[in-house]
């Protein structure tokens, strides 16, 4: 492998930031240290986030270096969620805070911390040459920073989109002006049209990119290893990961409280564990209907505790985004439940991505959030009857690091 190649990458989440959004790059980057380039990562010293994993930490590959640029966000002492989880509160205060997110910060509240990695990437790169650099996001203006520094010293670059941009869900979350989303659709145009090469997680950003830039390639989220049974499961079904306002399953609510009325055994084999951040509405629907005695909240959980949850669940829940425009999104989590092996009940648009991979794979049952009658079915069959065997499908293809030998394949491609 060619050791001199040295790589700048630029990520907002980095340990010790929990949740799914660190690792696929913190998985990416260690793969490519062992393998003998040099990687310098850019991120922020303090970052606006939502939850700590400081285990994370030692996981960072010695060879990696950390460079934590000090710059200014205007929400960084800020708790509320703005934009990402509506319906925590709808006061004056509130709905200003969200205009001003929606239509002065664009692309995204990180933007001036952008501006400030910008100027440490480029000081950098006059010390010690990068080959290529990296950008990710959300958050895009992470991506600004690789126009910037691609119109400055035309360094190779690769625009990696973890996510959508235009159309994001949370931005349509927001209250933003005509103008406010034709700066989005430029700038988008713009980091399209002037990377060398664009990465995506799924099938359909990618359809939709190339008519941007036909050097696109998707390289999807993933599994690490494949997570060891208990000898001592729990029977229940269990959520991880953030729970927002946006994918708040108002039918599966129902189909809770119907089958716990109706079906004495289903009362009392169910439960639903969620772990993680909670929107407030999502909260407040469980509570208005009585059914907080099966829909247990239990807050955030550092990966390897989750590690040891997810296979031991009876089966496990996933939820897209109940908005339009949304089948372009295949959630991180879905190759975390991959790995667990247990059998997932999956709520979102369709059709989708998503839903193709449950199609391909057996992951078990993908249905729209206004089937109450599939999710009662589901949840009925599987919670009174007898356990059937369980087996999902070729899924070894979306191990970490095969992705992230294809991955640096296109890195030896580009730099």
């Amino acid at each position: 492998m060619n050791s001199s190649k040295h790589i700048a990458l630029v990520v907002y989440y980095w340990p010790p930031s929990g949740g799914s959004g660190v690792q696929r790059w913190l998985f990416f980057a260690n793969y490519f240290a062992k393998n003998g380039i040099k990687i310098s990562v850019f991120t922020p010293k303090n970052p606006r986030i939502a939850e700590t994993d400081n285990a994370l930490t030692k996981k960072v590959h010695e060879y990696i270096d950390v460079i934590y640029v000090d710059g200014w966000e205007p929400l960084q002492k800020s708790k509320d969620a703005i934009g990402e989880n509506m319906g925590q509160s709808d006061g004056l205060k509130s709905n200003l805070m969200r205009f001003v997110r929606a239509n002065f910060l664009i692309p995204d509240a990180r933007v001036f911390w952008a501006k400030a990695a910008a100027k440490s990437l480029l000081n950098q790169h006059a010390k010690t040459p990068f080959d290529l650099l990296i950008t990710s996001g959300p958050p895009h203006s992470l991506h600004l920073i690789g126009l910037k520094v691609k119109a400055r010293d035309n360094i190779k670059w690769i625009a990696d989109l973890r996510d959508p941009w235009v159309g994001f869900f949370q931005n349509d979350s927001l209250p933003m002006s005509r103008s406010t989303k034709d700066k989005h659709k430029l700038l988008q145009k713009r980091v399209l049209q002037a990377a060398d090469r664009v990465v995506v997680t799924t099938p359909s950003l990618a359809k939709e990119f190339r008519d941007y830039n036909a050097a696109t390639s998707v390289l999807t989220n993933g599994y690490e290893k494949i997570l060891p049974n208990s000898s001592n499961p729990k029977k229940a079904m269990v959520y991880a990961g953030s729970l927002k306002s946006q994918q708040n399953p108002e039918e599966l609510w129902m189909a809770i409280l119907e089958l716990t009325q109706k079906s004495k055994d289903f009362a009392t084999q169910f439960s639903l564990e969620i772990y993680g951040k909670v929107a407030v509405n999502v909260r407040e629907d469980v509570y208005r209907l009585g059914i907080q005695k099966w829909v247990k909240f239990l807050g955030y959980k550092p990966k390897e505790e989750l590690d040891k949850r997810l296979p031991n669940a009876k089966a496990l829940l996933l939820l897209g985004i109940d908005m339009p425009n949304t089948h372009n999104i295949i959630h991180g989590k879905l190759f975390e439940y991959m790995a667990a092996k247990r059998p997932v009940l999956a709520i979102g648009p369709q059709p989708s991505d998503m839903e193709m991979l449950f199609t391909t794979h057996q992951l078990g049952v993908y249905t729209a959030f206004d089937d109450k009658k599939k999710i009662k079915s589901t949840l009925l069959n599987w919670f009174t009857e007898i356990d059937k065997p369980f087996q999902s499908k070729k899924i070894e293809q979306f191990q970490r690091e095969k992705i992230a030998k294809e991955y640096l394949k296109l890195i030896l491609e580009n730099a």
